[in-house]
């Protein structure tokens, strides 16, 4: 079996990480977690987040997103966003710093990007929201001005880099009262996925067992474990990871330290950790296999000898409806 290293572009879906690297099952109930106490679509009514309880006195028309990684699964619930804070402009944004997956549905419904990089509470309050969405983690946190944005709207915290956008999206959805829209965006994503397992087939067995990394070479890489959220969808496609020498597993994360969802590897260590027959390399397209493919060091690894590295697109890091959706179809489009 031969895999094609360019990918055919594929089609951002109409509806739609950090998760980033991410942990929970997404063949959990994750859609109606945290709603089923707001599933009447009562209000006033309050939500627990990361801060404690926040109450929410009616269903909100003026949604502000002060985290870039939770604007996307406020657009896949056709929440009524009207504003969103974005990170500086990189390779996987566009020149707003949206991220790709997703900015010209944001351009499309008119959100106004408000900041690029630290919160403007000028810009914020002149938005004139009536609840402000928030992250407890990551690079686009802002807990320490959570106090001042209360008195603006309410604040939801929430957390993305412990759990699947499946989630992610039903702590959102009650929220906002949008329990239906989350239930309906699973349903349709199940859906997908199960017809791109179908459409792959016999071939699967072919690229087993797979690696899943994010390559830096010669700097540190990262490999992706079984409990990413990358690693869980392909195996959700009926992939299974390579295991990693126990050595690896067992050494010293650094800044990772307790994270079960990547796993750092040097250059030297490089080779050890990609034993699998296909590598999938995160953050990376076509160009980034071929580096990975060329690299000298990386020549007798089985994926390197067979040919079967993909890059699953710049948009394949945090995963939420829009990037997941085009990640099933990078795979499924690449594996022949």
């Amino acid at each position: 079996m031969k895999l094609r290293r360019s990918l055919a572009a594929v089609a951002v879906l109409a509806v739609g990480i950090g998760a980033a690297a991410c942990s929970s099952d997404p063949d959990s109930d994750a859609a109606t977690t945290g709603t089923t106490a707001a599933s009447d679509q009562s209000w006033p009514r309050a939500i627990t987040d990361e801060t404690g309880s926040v109450t929410i006195e009616q269903k909100p028309e003026r949604i502000v997103s002060i985290s870039v990684t939770l604007t996307g699964s406020l657009l896949a619930l056709d929440a009524p966003l009207i504003g969103t804070g974005a990170q500086r402009a990189s390779d996987v944004t566009d020149e707003n710093g949206l991220f790709t997956q997703w900015a010209d549905i944001a351009a499309e419904r008119g959100v106004d990007t408000l900041y690029q990089g630290e919160p403007n509470v000028e810009k914020i309050t002149a938005a004139d929201p009536d609840l402000i969405f928030m992250s407890a983690t990551g690079g686009d946190s802002a807990l320490d001005q959570v106090d001042t944005l209360k008195q603006i709207a309410p604040v939801v915290v929430l957390r993305y880099d412990d759990k699947s956008w499946q989630d992610l999206s039903g702590q959102i959805a009650a929220a906002i009262g949008a329990e239906a829209q989350a239930d309906a965006l699973v349903a349709k994503f199940d859906q997908q996925l199960d017809d791109a397992k179908a459409a792959l087939g016999d071939t699967v067995a072919a690229a087993n067992p797979v690696n899943v990394l994010a390559y830096n070479s010669p700097e540190e890489s990262r490999i992706f474990t079984a409990e990413s959220a990358q690693g869980i969808l392909l195996e959700r496609l009926g992939f299974s990871l390579a295991e990693l020498p126990s050595d690896l597993t067992a050494a010293d994360k650094g800044i990772m330290a307790g994270r079960k969802d990547v796993v750092p590897a040097g250059q030297e260590n490089l080779p050890r950790a990609v034993p699998g027959n296909t590598t999938f390399i995160v953050i990376g397209e076509a160009a980034a296999a071929d580096r990975f493919l060329t690299d000298p060091t990386l020549r007798e690894t089985p994926s390197v000898e067979k040919e079967q590295v993909i890059g699953l697109g710049k948009d394949s890091f945090r995963l939420d409806y829009y990037s997941a959706s085009n990640l099933i179809d990078r795979v499924t489009n690449a594996v022949r």
